[in-house]
């Protein structure tokens, strides 16, 4: 014979469930960089960072997450492979998969990459949802796994969701620099929370690369510099360059001091990855205390309207 539940515990239990799903539902609700679209839950003892759009754990794990427009991800996903990454040391333990995501689409790829000494866990994600594409990087030094384990990351990345974005000009406020001077270029977007991308010119993905451009970006978290290192630094940076230009050769250097901070500028030449064109580099590096600001322009050597609004741009930039 069946027992009947006395109607007393039906209705608190009905009451206990009431009470408990809100709660429930608030713990799943994903965290979000400031002016940010794409968030995930963090995993335990991850909190959001400070000097970029993502989280960081004491131990030195960090959730990197990088927004783009909705039409970069088919581009992202044809390039998403073990071999295509592996050029940039990140060795893929296994091919992509389908990663779920609520009001969206996604691929993940699992692995491990050498960094400054050590050996991190590592996770690549590319999301897609209504309001853009994210690209979702967690690395967890292995010697902290412990710490940061992998179901805890693997349930981290379930909980990715999207919201609106703010408006551009809130990103731009909300950034760790200013910017005094556009000079005559438009911003396109604000990526990973603190980089800053602009144009000359009205597409806002240039596949071919005609328009001229300027990408502003500070460092992540204080940088040692050694004493007058910059310039090597500088040097350093500029020829790591952009994947979209190759054969950068310096052709001048210039040394001052703006506000308190050191301030190297260089100038180069390059040629175009895809079609080989002549290309103008120009960067300008401003050092201090609390780390670096670097502005990278890029422009084809008949585009001097462009070249001089860059170094606009570059002369009215501020760390806050």
């Amino acid at each position: 014979m069946a027992h009947l539940i006395p109607p007393r515990l039906l209705r608190l239990a009905a009451l206990l469930a009431l009470l408990t799903a809100p709660l429930a539902a608030r713990a799943a609700e994903p965290v979000f960089p400031a002016n940010a679209s794409v968030g995930l839950v963090p995993p335990p003892g991850m909190t959001p960072a400070r000097t970029f759009a993502g989280f960081e754990h004491r131990s030195g794990a960090s959730i990197v997450i990088a927004e783009m427009p909705p039409e970069a991800y088919p581009q992202l996903v044809e390039r998403f492979t073990p071999e295509a990454l592996r050029a940039t040391g990140f060795e893929a333990r296994g091919a992509g998969e389908p990663l779920a995501v609520a009001g969206g689409e996604g691929r993940i790829l699992r692995g491990s990459q050498a960094a400054n000494s050590l050996t991190y866990t590592k996770w690549v994600a590319i999301v897609r949802g209504a309001p853009g594409t994210g690209l979702v990087t967690v690395q967890v030094p292995q010697a902290a796994d412990a710490q940061v384990p992998g179901p805890a990351v693997e349930a981290a990345l379930r909980t990715i969701g999207f919201r609106a974005p703010a408006s551009l000009s809130d990103q731009i406020a909300a950034l760790p620099y200013t910017v005094g001077d556009l000079g005559g270029l438009r911003p396109v977007r604000v990526f990973m929370g603190s980089g800053l991308l602009l144009t000359d010119g009205p597409k806002d993905v240039d596949p071919e690369g005609t328009q001229a451009l300027a990408i502003v970006t500070p460092s992540m978290g204080q940088v040692a510099v050694p004493v007058d290192g910059e310039a090597a630094l500088a040097r350093k940076a500029l020829l790591g360059g952009l994947p979209q230009i190759k054969d950068i050769a310096v052709t001048g250097e210039e040394r001052s001091v703006r506000d308190g901070a050191t301030v190297v500028r260089l100038r180069g030449t390059a040629k175009d990855s895809r079609s080989g064109r002549p290309l103008r580099v120009t960067q300008t590096m401003l050092f201090a205390k609390s780390g670096y600001l670097r502005l990278l322009g890029v422009a084809g050597p008949d585009q001097t309207r462009a070249l001089d609004g860059i170094e606009r741009v570059a002369a009215s930039l501020a760390l806050r």
